[in-house]
């Protein structure tokens, strides 16, 4: 891994009259009292794309290289169309950071504009990657006029992730998370997208467990105007009535025992922002009540409140339920129902993926995992066991893949073997009451009962033309007989 230094050009800052490079400038300084001693191995520096900005570029890099024999500086130009519009900034901005994720990366705050600077902040609060916001001081107000002084800028980091686009570069150019989209998946992230730029429009995303739903409901608020605000997600099935309403809309101070403050609840921690409510056809009849209640005009009552709240959130709902079934049953609200189902998005089954598909998948997770496990060398699958993988239908989805790579890696040196793999896939035939082996092992001992175990008569009423045919068989599926 590398040392990084990262910053903006300081047009200002940097340059004399006629483009000319300012000895004094904060580059410079930084130059010759920091950089040296803080051991980087590489300077990005980034620049907008035009023309004045790629001649002042040249000129400092001519002269810092005149300067000093320990330079070592790649430019990135950044196609910027609106220098006052701070998302444009980020996301351009993220797409260079993610080429340098599993370094340590200092962010030279001051060059740059003001609102450039906000965006090295954002990304350094929210984001999980080594980043490190420093400042240098400049020469004439050392306290120590032979001592240099660079100081940190210490800010806590959000437990939050702050953007998963920032992965947007990884294994496949249409995908904004950390997800390999393929073909079957394409229509549904297309669809996603078209949500996303359609602000406050409620999403029911529909699928079984394990086929990522979260990460469309979190790919929409990436991609959303909101992305610059909080998203937060609850598991509606795992909290009764109590808890969850007041981690959805907060309580006040004695509302209960142990409300020793006043809690805002997740509906204004995420104002702004988008809520994703998991596993919505879980509620009771009284939380979808109050939910209908709330997305009418999106204000809310906290436990033990006297004053409405109003917030401004997209909400996303996921469920594995049939909704409208349980909708003509009376189990769920139909009311409530359209409020959430203004657009649907359903997640399809792993075992509707083709074969090209699935080891795409497959092969993802091995490199996903080797970097999370930090593991040297990425596992190998023999033919043989990757011929079972690709048959077993993979009732779990991804979640089930991406679990059952990371045990392989747990307990596998360097080639999965065919008995490396969990019986439930080695024996995946037998293990389906309606597979065709299944149904074949259950006649053959049915018609050996029948026979008293006479193999001759037993293969003859069977029709397997002899009787080593019926032994392999018997042998195959290792049904116990005495002779």
């Amino acid at each position: 891994d590398m040392k990084i230094l990262i910053s903006w050009m300081a047009v200002n800052k940097d340059f004399l009259a006629k483009d000319k490079v300012n000895p004094t400038g904060l580059t410079p300084e930084f130059y010759r009292f920091h950089y040296k001693k803080q051991n980087y191995d590489k300077h990005i520096l980034l620049i907008t794309d035009d023309m004045p900005s790629i001649k002042k570029s040249s000129n400092l890099n001519q002269y810092l290289r005149q300067e000093f024999d320990f330079v070592n500086i790649d430019v990135h130009k950044l196609l910027i169309k609106n220098l006052g519009d701070i998302n444009e900034i980020r996301t351009k901005v993220e797409s260079v950071l993610l080429d340098y994720k599993k370094d340590e990366i200092d962010i030279f705050y001051q060059p740059g504009t003001s609102l450039m600077q906000l965006v090295w902040y954002l990304l350094h609060e929210s984001t999980n990657l080594k980043t490190r916001l420093i400042q240098s001081i400049r020469q004439i107000f050392w306290k120590n006029k032979k001592q240099p002084e660079l100081k940190e800028i210490s800010i806590e980091k959000s437990t939050q992730a702050y953007s998963l686009s920032l992965l947007e570069k990884q294994k496949s150019s249409n995908t904004a998370d950390n997800l390999y989209i393929s073909k079957t998946l394409e229509p549904v992230y297309d669809k996603a997208k078209k949500i996303a730029i359609t602000d406050k429009v409620s999403t029911l995303i529909l699928g079984n467990s394990g086929t990522g739903k979260e990460l469309i409901a979190n790919f929409i608020h990436k991609r959303s105007s909101r992305r610059l605000f909080a998203y937060k997600a609850i598991n509606c099935a795992a909290l009764g009535d109590s808890l969850l309403e007041s981690r959805l809309f907060g309580y006040k101070k004695g509302a209960f025992t142990g409300a020793n403050s006043d809690s805002k609840g997740i509906m204004l921690e995420a104002n702004g922002g988008t809520v994703f409510l998991d596993e919505i056809g879980d509620i009771t009849p009284y939380m979808q009540a109050l939910l209908l209640r709330f997305l009418q005009n999106f204000e809310f009552l906290p436990v033990g409140g006297t004053v409405n709240k109003k917030t401004n959130v997209r909400i996303i709902a996921a469920t594995n339920k049939n909704l409208l079934k349980m909708c003509k049953k009376g189990k769920f609200r139909w009311d409530l129902y359209y409020r959430l189902a203004v657009a649907i998005i359903e997640m399809p089954k792993f075992e509707y993926f083709s074969s090209n598909e699935r080891i795409e998948f497959i092969n993802y997770f091995l490199e996903q995992k080797q970097y999370s496990l930090a593991k040297s060398n990425k596992l190998k699958i023999n033919p043989e066991a990757k011929k079972a993988l690709l048959s077993y239908s993979f009732p779990g989805n991804f979640r089930e893949l991406e679990n059952l790579i990371e045990q392989l890696y747990v307990f596998t040196d360097s080639e999965v073997q065919l008995s490396n793999l969990p019986d439930r896939i080695i024996n995946q035939e037998l293990n389906s009451e309606l597979s065709l082996k299944a149904v074949e092992k259950k006649h053959i001992a049915k018609v050996l009962a029948i026979y008293k175990n006479n193999l001759t008569h037993t293969y003859k009423a069977l029709g397997l033309g002899s009787v080593n045919t019926l032994k392999s068989k018997i042998k195959e599926y290792k049904i116990n007989i005495k002779n």
